[in-house]
């Protein structure tokens, strides 16, 4: 499509430093955010929503590194969401969605994320917050920060009884570990850890280390709360970091720096939030630093086309996105395409970026 729109096209080398310098931008606003916020004690301004659970989960996913010390580093991924809503028979969504990601550590990622929840939410007066993971430490870190209650997924407590158990013991220890009762959990397992021996043996013996490292998450949230209309388990972080950074960052035979795989995945941040329009126009950078946005101009001298034909095309119109399908992905999609081209016309144009 660059090159369809661009004359001579457009190198790897411009197209990965104007990314550079768009979310470099916001990254260094988003810091400037935080430090107010943990350092001077600023309130950021919210639009103060206030829900009665606030459900939060995270968890991370491995990419390769290139140029690094490390061959491998973890993208942390966080998501944020007020309850769920059926869309079909046995489907349903999340709904009010937030995404966060970086490569970071975990206690950066919580003060970033917990911020950008404040422009949100009033967090004094949301009910409940329950944090959900995998048991890492920096998932538990999240319900500290976020003053909520911890809950280790059903997936990934299922996952574990299976490795260690026999089909026939998983029932039983599942159901002591999900109404908290530890004791009787961990005396099954002490008792199937007795019949067996070897590797067998080693894998019970670190199932039980898993059981009590997240004591504190096993028993289902719903009884803590109370089971209300509308309440499910949680467990849907998997498939929103496949779709999110695994299939963009990972399977495609993909290596990166570690500035590079930050760049990405806050990249991939501003497009989930709809705001990567905003930044690429300038609106957010004309705010923070004065910049009016004429440096992410392009320069190409040879075969320019002339402003009135960009102009014409500008005006074009596509009926798809304000038509009765307009939430629907492909057209939302479309949207994306319509925006983004439209920017690179005005810069290759000379037209200033419009204030939208």
């Amino acid at each position: 499509m660059l090159r369809e729109l661009v004359p001579g096209g457009i190198s790897h080398t411009t197209i990965h430093r104007l990314v550079g310098r768009v979310v470099d931008r916001y990254v260094e606003e988003e810091a400037r955010e935080v430090a107010e916020v943990f350092e001077e004690g600023v309130v950021p301004e919210s639009e103060g929503r206030v829900v009665s659970h606030l459900l939060v989960e995270g968890d991370g996913v491995n990419i390769s590194l290139q140029r690094e010390e490390d061959r491998r580093g973890e993208i942390k991924v966080a998501i944020a969401y007020e309850g769920w809503q059926p869309i079909g028979k046995g489907r349903y969504r999340l709904k009010e969605k937030t995404t966060y990601a970086g490569m970071m550590p975990g206690w950066e990622l919580w003060e970033s994320f917990s911020v950008l929840l404040a422009k949100r939410y009033d967090l004094g007066k949301v009910g409940q917050v329950i944090v959900g993971g995998d048991g890492a430490e920096w998932v538990k870190e999240g319900a500290e920060v976020l003053g909520g209650i911890y809950q280790l997924d059903r997936f990934h407590l299922l996952r574990a009884l299976r490795r260690g158990l026999r089909d026939d013991q998983v029932g039983s220890v599942y159901d002591a570990c999900v109404v908290g009762d530890i004791a009787r959990a961990d005396e099954l397992l002490r008792q199937a850890q007795a019949e067996v021996q070897g590797e067998a043996a080693q894998r019970l013996s670190e199932l039980r280390g898993y059981i009590l490292n997240n004591a504190d998450g096993l028993r289902d949230y719903r009884l803590e709360v109370g089971y209300q209309q509308g309440l499910r388990g949680l467990g849907t972080i998997e498939s929103n970091i496949d779709k999110l950074v695994a299939s963009r960052m990972k399977k495609r035979g993909m290596s990166w720096t570690k500035p590079g795989g930050d760049r990405m995945a806050r990249l991939i941040n501003l497009r989930e939030r709809g705001d990567l329009c905003p930044w690429m126009k300038g609106v957010h950078q004309a705010k923070a630093c004065g910049n009016t946005g004429s440096r992410f101009r392009l320069r190409i001298e040879k075969d320019k086309p002339t402003k009135h034909k960009y102009r014409a095309w500008l005006e074009a119109g596509v009926p798809a996105l304000c038509g009765p399908h307009h939430n629907r992905p492909w057209v939302q999609r479309l949207a994306a395409i319509t925006h983004e081209t439209k920017s690179i016309t005005r810069m290759l144009s000379g037209i200033a970026p419009t204030k939208s």
